[in-house]
């Protein structure tokens, strides 16, 4: 009876082979295919022995052509509706082994001559992937903690990808980066093995990650050292290996998402125009070499399903394969490193804070450097720098909160804080300055010839600024030469000169009588003294007109020279007027100039921060060079 079980066997085996083959790419024998049909067909009328002849005949032809056909890769489209209809055909009850243990590739149990009858329909019933699953994970013959090569020598080859989702954060303060990335292993486990045609052609089957090997795969420079609370790990997905020809086992595919925080120096030296570097250090905390061996599965990150961050764009994300060597080990650490190359969006930091900070420092200069007030006072200029300082500082402190605390470089945005303040302060001092000079035109002192030279040439006139009319007309009645001063004691001795000139003749008396001496020689005594006291009579008459003209003369005199004294006088004061007036103009428009240049100055320099700031990325090339593999 045994021997009649086993022949049913072998002819159930055979006839559910026919039908697989029918549907199959191996191209039977026709009457070869015919026989295994006319064989299958076998009616309930036929006696016992009918029935056990022709499977025996079955089972001697089909034999040596099943085992060719196994050979060849069956696909199992159509195999498992197949093998159904040819275990209903079959009448009576069949003996089998018991279900829940199913002979497998990898198991060298011995045999039993016990059989349980089982009815096919009751057979059907049961899930196969419940019977795949405790076969896999059979502890006689599977340990989750072995290095799942049957030659332990050989390492494991474990292909890691990633694919990026999202740039959570990038702290510039604590150097750290928040990610959420989808990370995929696979590898080759040679203990799990399972033939598919055994459990409903089940080639997939999916696991809980915790039952099977898996490989310690730690992320090193990770700021949280508990991988749950990173990594949400599942299920696993194991492919058989039935269909290989040159393998045995199940390929493992371990798929999850994770939210890694990893440490990375943070270079903001060209912030806001700054590219980070962040590496990702991926390996075994406890396998070298010799028994886990990691490989890119492809050499750049997927990036397809990126979601995209509204202040770092990705530049790239590379993997890089090296191989360390430590003290501790002979055998080498294979280190995966996945160089993530973001660069930061700066026009939140142009529109917020450069293009702000260059108005108010255009402001905060051309204030400085404008003329007097209506009041003519300058001294709001001082009050306006001070102020310009504090709001400068106030911006500074928002920068450096965002900030690293470090003294290895100041970003490029504490630079051009810098040079701001620097040039307002600057601007501040030399507004000081301009306010001394022009201070100078209250002490009446005389500008210096060569400044008057500098400033009052056509270069001046035409390129920075127009001298005033009333300057202009006192540079053309003096002809730029600086007059000399009449001291009074020399118009006093001009005038005593004209009056002695004047009166010269009065000391001379014999020309006041000509006639009287040539003519009392030739009269006689008596006549002579009527005729001189005629002539005495005559000349007390003319010396008291005389002297009465003369002393209308000396008052003409006096009062002309008083004039002319009055007029000297009044002719220095308005002299003296003009000259303070010229030099008070002279010193005045020498600080409007001086105001006029160093505004222009600052003009150049501030828009030369703005240009240099908003540019920057433009100017020069701050790209950060690939890794090296």
């Amino acid at each position: 009876m045994k021997v009649r079980y086993v022949v049913g066997l072998v002819a159930c085996w055979a006839i559910t082979l026919s039908g697989a083959l029918s549907r199959s790419s191996v191209p039977p024998n026709s009457n070869l295919a015919a026989s295994l049909k006319s064989h299958s067909n076998i009616p309930k009328e036929a006696s016992e022995n009918e029935k056990l002849g022709r499977m025996r005949e079955l089972s001697s032809t089909s034999i040596s052509w099943g085992t060719r056909a196994l050979q060849e890769e069956l696909p199992p489209v159509g195999a498992i509706e197949d093998m159904q209809e040819r275990q209903k055909a079959l009448v009576g009850r069949m003996p089998l082994r018991n279900v829940s243990n199913p002979t497998m590739h990898n198991k060298t149990g011995p045999s039993t001559d016990e059989f349980d009858y089982v009815d096919l329909n009751e057979f059907d019933q049961m899930s196969p992937h419940r019977r795949l699953v405790q076969d896999i994970l059979d502890p006689e013959y599977y340990e989750k903690t072995v290095h799942p090569r049957r030659n332990f020598r050989h390492p494991t080859r474990v292909n890691l990808s990633m694919s990026l989702y999202q740039i959570l954060e990038v702290n510039e303060r604590l150097q750290s980066i928040a990610v959420n990335v989808w990370m995929v292993q696979d590898w080759y486990d040679e203990f799990a093995d399972w033939n598919p045609t055994e459990y409903g052609m089940i080639n997939t089957t999916i696991m809980p990650y915790d039952e099977i090997f898996i490989p310690d795969t730690y992320l090193y420079n990770s700021e949280s050292l508990e991988q749950k609370r990173t990594e949400a790990i599942m299920n696993v997905i194991l492919t058989s290996g039935y269909w290989r020809n040159d393998s045995r086992g199940a390929a493992v595919t371990l798929m999850f998402p994770a939210i890694y925080t990893l440490s990375c120096k943070l270079n903001v030296k060209h912030f806001p125009y700054d590219q980070q570097n962040c590496s990702f250090i991926i390996s075994s905390w406890t396998r070298d070499k010799g028994t886990l061996d990691y490989h890119p599965k492809v050499e750049n990150v997927n990036l397809k399903n990126f979601a995209k961050n509204e202040e770092w764009e990705v530049v790239s994300f590379d993997f890089v394969r090296r191989e360390e060597h430590y003290k501790c080990c002979p055998e080498p650490w294979v280190m995966l490193y996945a160089h993530l190359v973001i660069k930061r969006k700066p026009l939140y930091y142009v529109i917020n804070l450069v293009i702000p900070t260059s108005i108010i420092t255009v402001v905060a200069v051309t204030g400085f450097f404008t003329p007097s007030s209506s009041s003519s006072e300058r001294d709001e200029k001082l009050y306006l720098g001070i102020n310009t300082l504090l709001t400068l500082l106030i911006m500074m402190l928002m920068i450096c909160s965002s900030m690293p605390s470090t003294s290895n470089y100041v970003p490029l945005m504490g630079w051009y804080y810098m040079g701001i303040i620097s040039a307002i302060v600057i601007g501040t001092f030399l507004a000081t300055i301009v306010l001394l000079i022009h201070g100078q035109k209250s002490h009446m002192k005389p500008i210096p010839g060569w400044v008057r030279h500098l400033i009052c040439n056509k270069f001046v006139g035409y390129f920075i600024l127009k001298p005033p009319l009333a300057l202009v007309d006192i540079w053309t009645e003096y002809g730029f030469i600086s007059e000399t001063r009449v001291p009074s004691e020399e118009v006093e001795e001009e005038i005593v000169q004209e009056i002695n000139r004047n009166t010269a003749t009065l000391a001379q008396p014999t020309n006041m009588f000509p006639s009287v001496s040539s003519k009392v020689s030739n009269t006689s005594k008596y006549s002579y003294d009527r005729k001189l006291a005629s002539l005495t009579q005559q000349y007390d008459l003319r010396m008291r007109v005389r002297e009465r003209r003369e002393r209308q003369r000396r008052e003409t005199i006096q009062s002309a020279a008083d004039f002319l004294t009055a007029g000297v006088n009044n002719s220095r004061s308005i002299k003296k007027q003009k000259m303070m007036r010229r030099s008070a103009l002279e010193w005045e428009f020498l600080a409007n100039v001086m105001d006029r240049i160093l505004l222009y100055i600052f003009y150049v320099i501030a828009l030369y921060f703005f240009v240099l700031l908003t540019f920057f990325d433009r100017l020069f090339d701050i790209t950060i060079p690939p890794p090296l593999s």
